[in-house]
């Protein structure tokens, strides 16, 4: 077995980054013995194969590394986005100064880096040069019970849904103000999903569609996700800029036909005929919402289901993805056998 402790940059256990930590937890368990030591001084008593730091910019996962190395023991940082062009522009000036004091050396000093898409590679290597990097996307567990064929009318209006952390980074007043500025949206239902992370950001969409019926903030999404999800028919997502989107795979996995951003790195999800990616202007969302209208009942179709789960069984199981973690700790630990 392999002795791991997981630092995290991330506070909050409901969203995110932490939920990718619980579900690697579980499918490495076979494979991964896991610690929590409590605190600083039991991470210096115990003993670990391995370090994987998620996330950066935080001071406790400066001083886990410092241990690490201090201990020798092999380090392995997933940095989940938190390098994207888009998410360095936020506090631009803490992070510049945190980069440059401290965060680039961990990336140059760690033994790998994990990244979870060939974007989010390329980024990295804008602005850092490091010989090891892996490429190994998120996974989600599939409901093999699901069946969303009972929760659709056929004919009637296609209903919307957007999930995701309430933040400027998301793209979401865009969104809000297209569909509040042409009569065309207002035949269509738009529900929003999602921790507010951004307060400020988000009063000011309240006050935007406070005076639309046909568009509902319904709260945070923990519980029952996938079966509220399959309750629409589309899900859109303008984000401007995402390693990876883990809520895309949660989307897909409720059965949902997806609009995301031209910038994602989702094409391959167009081919498959799961998905069409745009630039979020008025007149080619009302198009794509046109030629969805045409098609709506084989997207509501228990076969459309039953294609995008086993798409998603294929390529993003955690069961799967979890083996590709076990290679690359036993790569870093130059071991043959756990």
């Amino acid at each position: 077995m392999i002795k791991v402790f997981f630092a995290s940059s991330e506070s909050s256990n409901k969203f995110g980054v932490n939920q990718v930590i619980l579900h690697l937890k579980k499918f490495l368990s076979k494979n991964c013995t896991f610690f929590n030591p409590g605190s600083f001084l039991n991470f210096f008593k115990n003993e670990y194969d391995l370090v994987h730091i998620h996330g950066c910019w935080k001071l406790n996962i400066l001083f886990f590394f410092i241990l690490s190395k201090f201990k020798k023991i092999k380090v392995i940082i997933s940095p989940h986005g938190m390098l994207d062009p888009n998410s360095l522009k936020q506090k631009k000036i803490l992070k510049l100064l945190a980069w440059h004091v401290y965060q680039k050396y961990i990336f140059l000093f760690s033994n790998l880096i994990i990244v979870n898409s060939i974007k989010e590679k390329k980024n990295i290597l804008k602005i850092l040069r490091h010989k090891n990097i892996k490429v190994i996307p998120h996974g989600i567990v599939i409901d093999s019970r699901f069946n969303k064929k009972n929760n659709r009318k056929k004919n009637t209006k296609l209903k919307f849904v957007f999930f995701s952390r309430i933040h400027p980074s998301k793209n979401l007043m865009q969104l809000i103000n297209i569909w509040t500025a042409n009569i065309f949206f207002k035949k269509f239902n738009l529900s929003i999903y999602g921790e507010i992370s951004d307060f400020k950001y988000f009063e000011n969409l309240k006050n935007k569609i406070k005076k639309f019926n046909n568009i509902k903030y319904k709260g945070s999404l923990y519980k029952n996700k996938i079966q509220k999800l399959s309750k629409h028919d589309v899900f859109i997502f303008p984000s401007l800029s995402e390693n990876f989107g883990l809520v895309i795979l949660e989307a897909l996995a409720s059965g949902l036909y997806l609009i995301l951003n031209s910038s994602l790195p989702w094409n391959h999800l167009s081919k498959k005929g799961f998905a069409t990616l745009i630039n979020f202007k008025e007149k080619t969302l009302i198009k794509e919402i046109l030629r969805l209208e045409k098609i709506k009942n084989r997207i509501r179709g228990p076969k459309y289901v039953i294609k995008t789960n086993s798409y998603l069984v294929d390529n993003y199981s955690w069961k799967e993805i979890s083996k590709k973690y076990v290679s690359c700790y036993l790569e870093v630990l130059k071991k043959t056998k756990i």
